[in-house]
């Protein structure tokens, strides 16, 4: 059984796209070629297009470099967005950039308090639940607060290796009974807390998941996955009946984002 496709989605054209400064430790400042990185960009875009999936595009202001990535911003969920709180000052600004794009298109405006931080990668929808990623970004408190807002049961899962820094980049969820994991991100009971509650759970290796294999991006029987991955990867998507779309983002991959994190799901 395949997931609903995707209708609409933001994403933000890096126009000014660099990296300045080091959060993660994927980050390499000062190597990205900004004009690869739009070609990139415009090809992600191209495919996402051609799925028939509505693409809106906010676009990016001066020094802020990670506010390409959408998926960070917050979730959006029944014409509702609960913004991100931002655990680093240097990426603290973007929220205001992306909170006027959101009420200038209708989206109400939700909150976290300011003890609690929240990025939207941190977030993932599995079935009825919304599973968190703990330890890096999110905080623990914002948990019980995204239950509250979203009203849905949320349930935190543990982080361990600063690599694998955000839920996106190892857990995959692909439909309402399938997921892809990579267990040596996560705490052992976290991996446990998984094995239970996704019917259908494959294991990503140590090589697909630093491929970036875990944040890939689903809308129906297709998903974009980046160019790299290992092969055994691309066979369990095509067991599963998805149809792959592949492309190159090295030049984001120089900051700690990837596919997923370039898109936020708006409906």
């Amino acid at each position: 059984m395949s997931s609903s496709p995707v209708k609409r989605v933001l994403v933000c054209r890096p126009t000014y796209f660099t990296v300045d400064y080091i959060i993660n430790p994927h980050m390499q400042p000062y190597t990205v070629n900004t004009a690869k990185a739009l070609k990139q960009w415009e090809a992600l875009v191209a495919i996402l297009r051609s799925l028939k999936i509505k693409v809106e595009v906010i676009e990016q202001e001066k020094n802020v470099p990670d506010m390409v990535f959408a998926k960070d911003q917050g979730i959006v969920k029944d014409g509702a967005v609960l913004l991100a709180n931002f655990r680093y000052r240097q990426r603290q600004k973007e929220r205001t950039y992306y909170q006027q794009w959101f009420r200038d298109h209708d989206f109400r405006l939700n909150d976290l308090s300011n003890i609690s931080s929240f990025e939207g990668s941190d977030a993932l929808f599995f079935a009825d639940t919304l599973f968190v990623g703990m330890g890096y970004r999110a905080s623990v408190s914002s948990c019980e607060e995204l239950a509250e807002k979203l009203d849905m049961d949320v349930v935190p899962l543990r982080l361990i290796d600063p690599y694998f820094y955000q839920l996106d980049m190892s857990f995959l969820p692909i439909n309402q009974d399938t997921a892809f994991y990579y267990p040596h991100a996560m705490s052992k009971s976290s991996q446990q807390l998984l094995r239970r509650m996704v019917p259908n759970l494959h294991v990503l290796s140590e090589e697909a998941a630093k491929a970036y294999a875990a944040n890939s991006f689903v809308s129906g029987s297709d998903i974009i996955i980046p160019t790299g991955t290992p092969e055994v990867f691309r066979k369990d998507l095509k067991s599963i009946g998805l149809k792959i779309h592949e492309i190159d983002i090295s030049e984001f991959k120089k900051a700690g984002g990837g596919i997923n994190c370039l898109v936020n799901v708006l409906g």
